[in-house]
């Protein structure tokens, strides 16, 4: 089972189009999916969306009001560790404003079914890239990633900050009883980068796929204050430097250094 996570704050223009892709999707590619929705106190009918959706079976979780990524994150997560665990193959988070582009869900789903344990979608990697967004907001971004490359146990890749990721549920498994209540601290979007960073400490393999970010494919305005997360990748870095993050409670049974694998690009 292929189990597909998106948080969603005021997402009620993008989700319509959303939703019909991941039906569209898991029909051509003929998977069993189950999406999960974390409602994070949405105001503008998008919990009326997800409702009146039958195409795909759902779980829906509804935050009231709206408590901000980290605890989105958290809910998703916990919502899919209470599946049973011989379903949970694949854990796969994407956004809810249609920039994680399907036509390379296929590739980096293959790659977590032949063993790499995270699988990134990647608009730095070589053959990615960004196009519908401002430059302002693309060199605030490529500054950010120059931190987070110096951030120390991060692990070598091109992309950090991305929603669109595919966890091999097994591996998966073991990093969130690892860490525990401290899989996820870090408030706002810096999260999804601490949940790579100890990933990383655990020692996954993780593959990154190129991506055609266009940012055009989004209704309405970014969710993301770029100056409090660059703020909070900072924090961060200091917290890493200091010994700050949470290291794992118990040992992987098979340490293996971090590969990272780079692919072809794939065109939408």
């Amino acid at each position: 089972m292929i189990y597909l996570m998106f948080p969603a704050y005021n997402e009620a223009e993008n989700l319509p189009e959303l939703l019909s892709s991941l039906q569209k999707w898991a029909q051509q590619h003929d998977e069993q999916c189950h999406l999960i929705a974390v409602d994070d106190g949405s105001t503008d009918g998008t919990a009326e969306v997800l409702k009146a959706f039958k195409g795909l079976p759902m779980t829906i979780v509804r935050h009231q009001p709206n408590q901000g990524v980290m605890r989105a994150f958290q809910s998703g997560f916990r919502a899919w560790s209470e599946f049973p665990e011989e379903t949970r193959d694949l854990f796969v988070t994407l956004e809810a404003d249609n920039t994680s582009a399907l036509t390379i869900l296929d590739t980096m789903i293959d790659r977590a079914r032949n063993g790499y344990d995270l699988v990134l979608a990647s608009c730095y990697a070589p053959g990615g890239e960004i196009v519908g967004t401002n430059l302002l907001r693309t060199i605030l971004s490529f500054g950010a990633n120059l931190i987070l490359r110096c951030t120390p146990g991060m692990p070598s890749v091109h992309t950090f900050s991305s929603f669109y990721r595919v966890y091999r549920g097994p591996f998966l498994n073991r990093v969130i009883a690892a860490y525990g209540n401290r899989f996820i601290e870090e408030e706002g979007f810096v999260c999804v980068v601490e949940m790579l960073l100890k990933f990383g400490i655990m020692k996954a393999r993780i593959a990154e796929i190129p991506l055609r970010l266009d940012g055009s494919k989004r209704k309405g305005a970014s969710k993301m204050n770029v100056t409090r997360t660059i703020r909070g990748y900072l924090r961060l870095f200091m917290h890493s430097v200091s010994g700050r993050v949470a290291r794992p409670q118990v040992v992987p049974d098979t340490p293996r250094p971090i590969a990272v694998e780079k692919e072809a690009p794939v065109e939408q």
